[in-house]
């Protein structure tokens, strides 16, 4: 079984898992473990809805397309009690296949929160976990946040560092639910 894990130090292979035949790719894992980049692939491409649950939920200020319109669904929908994606996972992703049901385009969920699902049977398509080591993740956390505040203090960037350092806590549910799915069997 370990070498199912996400590790401190070894990268792995996506772990890939086919839950149903619908037109639906999942995809998970942490900050910084390849996620933007592997939905990167079909961004220009018609067929495909590309949704990023951290642009619908908690950045929403600064989302554009299918991610703000999705985000102004949950707004209008639950008004002053919008699920929260980590306690309310599951509502939030019946949601977000329920405004698609209609689309005859295959749908990119983009979310480090499927760990947090309660019941993996309303999971549909195919469902890929980024293997992506943590210090790896850690690091291109730290690049990218670097890249994007150039002109950061020493002092915001070791407050952004220390916060990001949650990461080697957090893998171990990302692992929790790795362990999970390889143990579930697909209705």
């Amino acid at each position: 079984m370990d070498s199912l894990l996400i590790t401190l130090d070894q990268d792995k292979e996506p772990f890939i898992k086919e839950l149903t035949k619908d037109e639906i790719i999942n995809l998970t894992g942490e900050s910084g473990s390849g996620k933007s980049y592997y939905t990167n692939q079909f961004m220009n491409n018609s067929n495909y809805i590309i949704v990023d649950t951290d642009e619908v939920f908690s950045r929403f200020d600064n989302s554009s397309g299918i991610n703000r319109e999705l985000g102004l669904m949950f707004r209008n929908k639950y008004r002053n009690d919008i699920p929260n994606i980590i306690t309310d996972f599951d509502i939030c992703y019946k949601d977000i296949l329920d405004y698609f049901k209609d689309q005859n385009k295959t749908i990119v969920i983009d979310s480090a929160q499927f760990r947090n699902v309660k019941d993996l049977s309303i999971i549909k398509g195919k469902l890929i976990v980024m293997r992506t080591c943590v210090n790896t993740c850690y690091e291109r956390c730290i690049k990218r946040w670097n890249d994007n505040h150039p002109n950061a203090s020493d002092e915001e960037m070791e407050k952004y560092a220390t916060k990001k350092k949650q990461i080697y806590n957090w893998y171990h549910s990302i692992n929790d639910f790795l362990m999970k799915l390889y143990h579930y069997k697909a209705g």
